[in-house]
């Protein structure tokens, strides 16, 4: 069964969830930031349909600091770039990119995509619908600017249902994000200072002591098993305990979404980090 989301919610709820988010992520963890790449992780996962599919008009949602556009922007089969985001970052991003003629980098919302119908050949997004108040929407609005046989490569949150350690993570997660909501920005960002290290010594220290008597595997289900040191996890605890919304999907209700959407040949592959998900319209 389809998830119900609450496309009636007030206007004065909208708008918070709008300015919070465009100060997080637009103002905060992608100003003048170039993170980690993230489309290598759906490359190596969907390698064969990566490699058939990168070609023609191409839209990336949630670009963030740009550090995935870096890489579309040189794939040579790619005829355009279009990139948006919420965020004051975009105008960085237009100025950092602007010698790619092909490139279109644009401020605009995942729920309300400004392109006309049956637009691109791929839509990319990862780690971005599951942060809007409608997710649903944003997954109707991909389906409806691409081009027919055109594809979709996405990451979500997931539910997390059969990792008792990372369910544990999750309800730890809710507390914590209505904790959060009752007081001020910057003391969101203080508390996440000092939670860092709290979860590097709860949950990284144990991960890395499973990995090293050879149990790498179930070590990746821990939460936080990434860390690097101490203060390493603070913009990840920022970008989930501050978000204004998180959603998490269990993998055969995401696929009941997008068959709902009409989608075809819908692949899932569900990880210990979330849902990598590939689809045709």
């Amino acid at each position: 069964m389809e998830r119900k989301f609450n496309n009636y919610m007030s206007k004065e709820i909208r708008n918070s969830i709008t300015e919070k988010a465009e100060k997080l992520w637009g103002e905060d963890l992608h100003k003048n930031k170039l993170n980690s790449q993230h489309f290598i992780q759906l490359k190596n996962i969907f390698l064969t349909h990566w490699d058939r599919e990168l070609k023609g008009d191409f839209l990336e949602i949630g670009c963030g600091t740009g550090a995935d556009l870096e890489y579309f922007l040189k794939i040579k089969n790619l005829k355009t770039v279009t990139a948006i985001d919420i965020g004051k970052n975009i105008d960085d991003l237009k100025k950092k990119y602007k010698m790619y003629s092909h490139a279109n980098i644009i401020r605009a919302s995942a729920l309300n995509l400004p392109f006309e119908k049956n637009k691109f050949n791929i839509v990319y997004s990862f780690g971005v619908f599951h942060h809007t108040e409608y997710p649903t929407k944003c997954i109707e609005e991909s389906y409806r600017v691409l081009k027919k046989n055109g594809v979709i490569f996405l990451y979500l949150y997931s539910a997390h249902e059969d990792i008792f350690f990372k369910r544990l993570g999750i309800l730890f997660e809710k507390k914590l994000m209505q904790v959060y909501k009752s007081i001020s920005y910057s003391n969101q960002n203080k508390i996440s200072g000092v939670l860092s290290p709290i979860c590097w010594l709860i949950f990284t220290v144990p991960s890395r002591i499973l990995e090293l008597i050879g149990l790498k595997k179930f070590s990746k289900k821990i939460p936080f098993f990434f860390g690097t040191h101490p203060f390493s996890l603070i913009n990840d605890l920022k970008d989930r305990l501050m978000a204004p919304v998180n959603h998490r999907f269990e993998k055969n209700e995401i696929k009941d979404i997008l068959e709902s959407y009409k989608f075809k040949e819908i692949k899932i592959e569900k990880n210990s980090s979330g849902l990598y998900i590939f689809a045709k319209k």
